[in-house]
């Protein structure tokens, strides 16, 4: 049986694989839901992908692998807009690239450096409108609100009714609290601006970096502010975060608190990572970098199904469908929406595709290679250590169960010719109309009931002698009722 430990029991799901073509669109819909029942349906999913990643067209093949790329960050990342960083070189790859995010109905972002002049702003916001349909906005402490005003005003002029203002982002290199120390600068209110977790702590009760520090300590609301757990400005990646112990031990509390966690591994660096992810999802808006995505694994976008899948199953790659379980959990979605919650698991589940499959394969495992195997990161579900409890105490109840069993069937064995030679010289002997031979033979097989169902006989004796009986006891009484009774009886 495929299992996943949900709540208290294992429930049968697909566990140890990757998903079909049918089942990412369907984990699509689920992830969705999810995040329609967390109140983040409008929100964006940017992934942000470096132009030395995309595939060369020397064969042909550019938009072609670029559509099975967009499709799979799409249905299994929660993408819906993207940003190529750096500069495309070539023409091909450049409209495969513009052709296979508007297939896959992808969004395009663009980095836009804003110029001195307002005059140069307008005219450039307009071309970059007709080229793109959002913006990162580099800004610095000089820009203001009559600039984001014209950036806007452009944006409306050029999209009419396709305006979306959530997608015209401001980047202050990733951090925001450096706008002001307790609130965001007053020219972006209601705006989006772009923030990240680099420095996540908690540190005196600073709160940097988490989806709560900028809805708490600086005042934005969700859906004015996208959220990352790296930020390429700073030339930081997940990666070189999960080999920082400094920096796993300073966010360990506050994601413990924020997600309602309770994990004494989340000094691990994958279950780090994978909290961090789960702060970031619970952000209306948040981006994705490539290397973030499969961290200390340097593929190009060709090798991407591969690397992606090797590092889900070595507990580093982001599994959308775990930060997910973790964000409905601690919005309390997985009591008021089960069923969602459930087949949110059941993707995450099936995404960690290496290691035990089966209760006999787990029951072998031992601590270092059940953390491996099972990468239940989510915390929602019984945690390694309790998995391996509740797997060894059925190990236990199975092994008793077939001791018992061998222990019957010996003493069958041992038994056997005397309890069928017995058992067919009573039924030779037996006269159909003596009640009394009829109740010692049935009390013979039930005495003898273990025995007797081990060989399949009692099934057949209890058929055959219950009707025997049922007929030689009506037969008998009929003798009886037919033979003269004597004076006075009636």
């Amino acid at each position: 049986m495929k299992i996943s430990a949900t709540g208290s029991v294992y429930k049968s799901v697909n566990f140890g694989r990757s998903l079909t073509k049918d089942e990412t669109t369907q984990a699509y819909k689920v992830a969705l839901e999810a995040r329609k029942l967390m109140g983040m349906e409008k929100g964006n999913g940017v992934l942000v992908l470096p132009s030395e990643k995309l595939p060369d067209n020397q064969d042909g093949s550019a938009k072609n692998v670029l559509n099975k790329f967009f499709a799979g960050v799409k249905n299994l990342l929660g993408i819906n807009s993207v940003e190529v960083t750096g500069e495309i070189g070539d023409d091909t790859v450049k409209t495969s690239v513009k052709s296979a995010l508007n297939e896959n109905g992808l969004k395009r972002i663009i980095k836009f450096v804003p110029p001195a002049s307002d005059e140069e702003l307008a005219k450039a916001a307009e071309n970059a409108a007709r080229e793109a349909d959002g913006l990162r906005v580099i800004v610095d402490d000089n820009f203001n609100k009559d600039k984001i005003g014209i950036i806007e005003e452009a944006f409306k002029k050029v999209k009419g009714e396709k305006y979306n203002q959530s997608l015209l982002m401001y980047d202050h290199g990733g951090k925001a609290y450096q706008w002001s120390p307790d609130q965001i600068n007053p020219n972006y209110h209601g705006k989006v601006i772009v923030g990240s977790s680099n420095y996540l702590n908690d540190n005196g009760g600073a709160l940097w970096g988490s989806t709560n520090f900028y809805t708490n300590r600086m005042g934005a609301h969700q859906g004015e502010f996208i959220h990352g757990v790296a930020s390429s400005s700073d030339g930081i990646n997940l990666a070189g975060q999960m080999a920082n112990d400094d920096q796993i031990r300073q966010a360990q509390n506050l994601l413990e608190t924020e997600l309602k966690l309770h994990d004494d591994e989340l000094t691990e660096p994958a279950r780090f990572a994978a909290a961090k992810r789960a702060d970031v999802v619970m952000s209306e808006h948040f981006y994705k970098h490539y290397n973030d995505i499969i961290p200390d694994i340097n593929a190009k976008i060709p090798d991407f199904e591969k690397s992606y899948s090797e590092a889900l199953q070595k507990g580093t790659g982001d599994n959308y469908f775990d930060s997910l379980a973790k964000a409905m959990k601690a919005l309390g979605l997985n009591e008021s929406s089960p069923e969602t919650y459930e087949t949110v698991c059941k993707y995450r589940n099936a995404l960690y595709a290496s290691g035990a499959k089966t209760l006999e394969d787990l029951a072998s495992l031992s601590a270092e290679e059940l953390q491996a195997a099972y990468k239940d990161t989510s915390n929602v579900v019984l945690q390694g250590v309790e998995i391996k409890k509740k797997v060894l105490e059925e190990a236990a109840k199975e092994a008793e169960l077939n001791a018992k069993k061998a222990k019957m069937l010996e003493q069958y064995r041992k038994n056997e010719s005397e309890i069928l030679s017995e058992g067919a010289k009573m039924s030779k002997a037996m006269n159909p109309l003596d009640v009394t031979a009829f109740d010692r033979f049935l009390n013979f097989a039930q005495k003898h009931k273990k025995m007797f169902a081990f060989g399949g006989l009692l099934v057949a004796a209890a058929t055959i002698g219950g009707t025997m009986y049922s007929y030689g006891k009506e037969v008998a009484e009929k003798s009886q009722a037919a033979k003269p009774k004597p004076d006075g009886v009636n």
